[in-house]
């Protein structure tokens, strides 16, 4: 039997969101957080928010891609239809929902449980973990590779379980803004809450923002977002480079570099802890 092509190159940023940050030539600059520079060329979105074998299993020397290649692409592909309608859609088109609202924040969880940024929050959620298991069994279960990958993708339902026993408040309002000449970023943490969620129901407690393009933002708060407005697209670009682990990607050269160059300032001066409520006091309700 002829065996499978194994994939390695797994991505925690799936590639239909990164095609909404694209130049005209289907690219996107790239700035290294951890360099402090902006790559020459740009790159194809492809080339970025990814990592080898991030999914990958392997057990007595044969690795197993199933989890990239069949869980977690089931998961885009059901994902990509929700993001691509608010990404593409005209505004005055655009309804909001239940249905289309609750399958967008089901991608973000989904999002937010793949990227590099959580890595220690499901290692500590691992660490604290009980089992039925005798103790030492399940101390050196917790320590597999294969058993930690498993289990994190398991973490999207407990997750969804957890905001179903414990959400007690009313819906939240959301919104997409547009803008002509704003150009936002993509980082390895495209999120940008409020303040940091340390529970699972935060997901619904906290307002968030997260750009979808490089001109569309999309907003989720408990008050109304209907007449907002975003007024400085690099408070909140300075937000997610403040809180990426990494990788920034944007298609248009300048903006990533007068963001760069903005947030910098921000730490020098030893401002840049308060970017993300200065990111939110740009929201004029």
């Amino acid at each position: 039997m002829k065996k499978r092509n194994l994939s390695y190159r797994h991505h925690y940023i799936p590639k239909f969101l990164i095609n909404g940050f694209t130049n005209q030539e289907g690219l996107v600059f790239i700035y290294d957080k951890i360099q402090d520079r902006i790559l020459d060329n740009p790159r194809p979105p492809k080339s970025i928010f990814w990592e080898k074998n991030r999914n990958t299993l392997n057990s007595e020397g044969e690795d197993d891609s199933t989890l990239e290649d069949v869980i977690y692409s089931k998961v885009d592909s059901e994902s990509s239809s929700i993001v691509k309608y608010f990404q593409e859609t005209p505004l005055g088109q655009i309804e909001f929902n239940a249905d289309g609202t609750s399958k967008f924040l089901m991608f973000l969880i989904h999002l937010f449980w793949r990227i590099p940024k959580t890595d220690f929050a499901f290692s500590d959620l691992m660490e604290r973990s009980t089992s039925n298991i005798p103790h030492e069994e399940y101390d050196k279960l917790k320590r597999d590779k294969n058993y930690q990958k498993i289990e994190r993708v398991k973490l999207f339902a407990h997750h969804i379980e957890e905001m179903i026993k414990n959400h007690s408040s009313g819906g939240s309002w959301v919104n997409i803004l547009q803008s002509k000449n704003h150009k936002y970023v993509l980082g390895d943490y495209p999120l940008l809450f409020r303040r940091t969620p340390n529970q699972f129901v935060d997901f619904i407690e906290l307002d968030f923002m997260i750009a979808i393009t490089s001109k569309r933002m999309y907003l989720s708060s408990e008050k109304d977002f209907t007449n907002t407005k975003l007024e400085n697209n690099l408070r909140y670009n300075a937000a997610v480079i403040e809180q990426s682990t990494r990788y920034i990607v944007c298609g248009d050269r300048p903006t990533l570099e007068q963001s760069v160059l903005y947030y910098n300032e921000l730490k020098k001066e030893g401002l840049h802890y308060f970017i993300r409520n200065n990111a939110f006091d740009t929201l004029k309700i």
